[in-house]
């Protein structure tokens, strides 16, 4: 079977892990696998895995990207893949057009990675033969913004996470230790409370320093880290900047930028914090990472995070800005250590066969998939 995984680019993030993890997993069961996509930090992992990689600037919105439909409709008229699977909205765009007079047109996959605005630009996500949802939040979402949507057509598949990346009580090595004291020397003797995640705003940061500075006001113990990529400069970082002076709490706070060795800071950590609103994260990689390696998360009891708390550990449930709650169990767990029991629950294995089986559904010439 020849698969095309189609996305904007392959930088650092839930959408293009997941399309990386795909055409890794299908290499492994001996498909062939073709990314169309603009290059990025990913494209490595891509050409390691033996795929094909045409590095087109398919996600790049201007006029000119159009003139990419005849190109991509030739190049599918002479590959002549079984599937082809889009990942976001542009070039999901892109791929439609081209398809369109196509004698023999390949399946169309799409997977519903966010909360995409709804609009009649966002509904081309929901015109393919089978549409995967990251998760039963996400399910929900499609199908009560877009009711004109066949639900046997709506799927979830869970991401998944790989034991082998974060191995279930993971330690850091002495070296690792040794190199993020010397770069963070405020971290070391301190019980580390970690966020993980871009800095943009709907990640919480707020409500994290916020509770950062209370739990302060009863353990001088504590220190926050606020794991993620932001832009030099941006409005957003300022005002967090600024909430940091107010609250009093700028020494106890370390920003690390992007990191690339987030299993051992996932170890390193006493507590893991995904706060995310509006909108509620769709998935929640970072919290299945976390638990994966053995360390509690506290999150909002909402979106995907709050489907894998249900089945790893439900303490770390707490209603969304309950600001009361979210201490109280941060202090119970300083005060009582735990750690999350090891899981087979949303494994990548298991997530990707789901998607290998949607696939090969949509090649039977009945077309009937169940949701």
């Amino acid at each position: 079977m020849h698969v095309v995984q189609v996305l904007a680019a392959l930088s650092i993030g839930g959408s293009e892990l997941v399309a990386c993890e795909l055409t890794e997993y299908l290499m492994t069961q001996g498909h062939r696998v073709t990314v169309i996509a603009g290059d990025g930090p990913l494209a490595a992992r891509i050409q390691a895995a033996g795929a094909a990689h045409l590095a087109w600037p398919i996600g790049k919105k201007r006029l000119r990207t159009l003139r990419m439909v005849g190109q991509l409709r030739h190049w599918l008229q002479q590959q002549r893949p079984d599937i082809v699977h889009v990942h976001s909205r542009f070039p999901a765009l892109i791929v439609r057009l081209a398809m369109r007079g196509l004698a023999q047109p390949p399946a169309l996959v799409s997977s519903m990675h966010g909360h995409y605005s709804v609009n009649r630009y966002s509904a081309v996500m929901t015109q393919a033969d089978a549409v995967l949802a990251v998760s039963e939040h996400m399910r929900r979402y499609t199908l009560r913004h877009y009711p004109q949507i066949d639900p046997q057509r709506v799927h979830t598949v869970h991401g998944g996470v790989d034991s082998s990346r974060f191995p279930h009580q993971h330690q850091p090595s002495a070296d690792w230790l040794q190199q993020t004291h010397a770069e963070f020397p405020a971290l070391q003797g301190k019980r580390l409370l970690l966020l993980p995640g871009r800095l943009t705003q709907w990640k919480g940061h707020a409500s994290f320093l916020q509770l950062l500075q209370r739990l302060l006001s009863q353990r001088d113990d504590v220190h926050g880290v606020i794991v993620g990529a932001g832009r030099p400069g941006s409005g957003y970082i300022k005002r967090l900047q600024a909430q940091l002076r107010d609250l009093d709490i700028t020494q106890h706070v370390t920003f690390t930028g992007a990191r690339s060795d987030m299993t051992d800071w996932y170890a390193l950590a006493d507590i893991v914090y995904n706060l995310s609103d509006q909108p509620p994260e769709a998935f929640g990689r970072t919290v299945l990472e976390a638990l994966s390696v053995g360390t509690p998360v506290l999150a909002w009891n909402q979106g995907g995070p709050a489907e894998q708390l249900q089945q790893l550990f439900p303490f770390g449930l707490v209603t969304p800005h309950d600001l009361d709650t979210l201490l109280a169990k941060s202090l119970q767990l300083l005060t009582h250590p735990q750690t999350v029991a090891a899981s087979d629950a949303f494994s990548l294995q298991a997530s990707m066969a789901k998607t290998l089986a949607v696939y090969a559904q949509l090649r039977q010439p009945s077309g009937d998939l169940q949701a």
